[in-house]
């Protein structure tokens, strides 16, 4: 099965137009890419994820990052979701006009995300884990800031943020990231497969010998 590329309007409705939220969607997804997890996540799962694991790295990393070795890949996104489901929930804003593409986005249903993550290879998951336990970077828009700043400090430290000008107005900077963020996830893979349970049983087709129905 396969299912849409999430748009850049339907990325902003879905942050609310709340710039903390989408630049931390956007932060996380480069930090921590969920290439290998998109297949088994819903498109809120995902953002939740991303946005919401880079916000507690940057407020707290030593918190965050002290139990990861113990933690399976459940409990890590168990213990992000407590904290960002209700984030995600309080600003996200889905018009009639996409409700029906975010559904698409969302298909997997139920309480089954243990199971989801179990189908993701170990090394992908050991990959991401080792992400998640380095601190988050500091993001400029600004050329000449970057420039100095890489100079005289640890150049990894910082990110040049190409797509957003440093005179960006406002009103413009929610719709930069949503731009970028759409570009980054227009590399995942579109294609799922649902947990047995939640697959839609095939209805046989009905015999008809004689007038008479078997089935």
């Amino acid at each position: 099965m396969q299912r849409p590329k999430p748009t850049k309007q339907l990325l902003i409705e879905l942050c609310g137009n709340n710039q903390r939220l989408i630049s931390s969607l956007h932060h996380g997804l480069y930090e921590t890419p969920l290439h290998d997890f998109y297949p088994h996540l819903n498109l809120d799962d995902l953002a939740v994820f991303a946005a919401s694991s880079w916000k507690m790295r940057s407020e707290d990393f030593g918190s965050f990052a002290s139990s990861l070795e113990s933690e399976d890949i459940y409990s890590v996104f168990k213990r992000v979701n407590e904290f960002g489901f209700p984030w995600l929930m309080q600003y996200r804003r889905i018009s009639d006009s996409l409700r029906t593409k975010h559904e698409r986005l969302n298909p997997y249903k139920g309480n089954n995300l243990r199971a989801r993550l179990g189908r993701v290879k170990p090394d992908s998951v050991q990959k991401l884990k080792q992400a998640l336990a380095k601190e988050t970077r500091i993001y400029l828009s600004n050329e000449g800031d970057y420039h100095l700043l890489a100079r005289y400090g640890n150049s990894d430290k910082y990110v040049l943020m190409h797509f957003m000008r440093s005179s960006q107005k406002k009103g413009q900077v929610i719709p930069a990231y949503a731009s970028e963020i759409a570009k980054l996830l227009s590399r995942y893979p579109v294609e799922y497969e649902l947990l047995p349970k939640e697959q839609k049983p095939q209805e046989q087709p009905k015999i008809y010998v004689q007038g008479m129905l078997f089935e």
